[in-house]
C-alpha cells in the first residue's frame, strides 16, 4: 500500500513538472533535513466537523501523503500522530492541553529544521472557504515558510486569496521553539471544499502543493 501511495505521488509532481506549474529543481541536499508533522486533533477531540467528515480524520490523511512524499525525495519526516488518538495520558484533566503540550515536547525536543501543523477549518457561513497559512509573530524564517506553502497553494491549486497571518494565540505556534507554520487546508463548512477534502486525488494534490512550498523554501533559505 505504502509504494502504491509514492508511485502516485511521484506521478502527481511529475504532473505538475509537466504542466509547467513548477520548474524549481533542489538546489540543497535534503538527505540532512528532517520535517516534523503534525496533523491536528485526533481520538476524542475530532476538531472541526461537517455532515458527518471530522477535520482529525481529513487533516490525518493529507499528512500521510505529505510524509510519503517527503521521504519518497529525500526528506526525514516524522509524523506527531499516526493514528486516530491524541497523545494526552491517559489520565488527564484538561486532555487539550496536555495534547498540545505533548506535540510541543515531541517537536521540541527533535531535530527537525521546520514543523507544519496541518489542520482544516469550519465557518458559519458555507460561503467562505480556501487555505490559510499562520506564523509566529516574531520568527522571519517561519513567516518565510507560511508565505511559500500558501503561494504554492495559490499557484497550483487556486483555492484561495489570502495572505499568511501572523497569530500569538496558537498553542503549538507560540510554545514551539522550530521553524514552522500552522496550515489550514480549506474549509469542511464549504460543501464544494468538503468534497474536495475528502477526496484522495485532491489530498494528494494539496500534499504536492504543501510540499513545492517546503521545497522552495529550503532552495531561497540562504537567500
Amino acid at each position: 500500500m505504502e509504494k502504491n501511495v509514492i508511485i502516485v505521488l511521484l506521478l502527481v509532481l511529475l504532473v505538475y513538472y509537466l504542466s509547467g506549474k513548477k520548474k524549481e529543481r533542489p538546489t540543497f541536499s535534503q538527505d540532512n533535513i528532517v520535517i516534523y508533522i503534525d496533523p491536528g486533533h485526533g481520538g476524542p477531540d475530532g476538531g472541526a466537523s461537517f455532515n458527518g467528515v471530522h477535520e482529525k480524520d481529513v487533516v490525518l490523511e493529507i499528512s500521510f501523503y505529505l510524509k510519503s512524499l517527503f521521504e519518497a525525495n529525500g526528506f526525514k519526516c516524522y509524523l506527531t500522530r499516526t493514528g486516530d488518538y491524541d497523545l494526552a495520558p491517559e489520565i488527564s484533566q484538561n486532555r487539550k492541553r496536555d495534547d498540545l503540550r505533548a506535540r510541543a515536547k515531541l517537536i521540541n525536543e527533535s531535530d527537525a529544521d521546520i514543523y507544519l501543523s496541518i489542520h482544516a477549518n469550519s465557518f458559519t457561513s458555507p460561503k467562505i472557504y480556501g487555505s490559510q497559512t499562520f506564523y509566529q509573530a516574531d520568527n522571519l524564517e517561519s513567516r518565510k515558510l507560511a508565505t511559500y506553502i500558501l503561494d504554492s497553494i495559490k499557484e497550483n491549486l487556486k483555492n484561495t486569496k489570502r495572505y499568511p497571518l501572523a497569530i500569538t494565540d496558537k498553542f503549538l505556534i507560540d510554545n514551539v521553539n522550530k521553524i514552522g507554520c500552522l496550515v489550514e487546508v480549506g474549509y469542511l463548512s464549504n460543501p464544494n471544499e468538503l468534497q474536495l477534502l475528502t477526496n484522495p486525488e485532491y489530498q494528494m494534490k494539496m500534499a504536492a502543493a504543501i510540499y513545492f512550498g517546503v521545497l522552495e523554501y529550503f532552495n531561497n533559505r540562504h537567500l
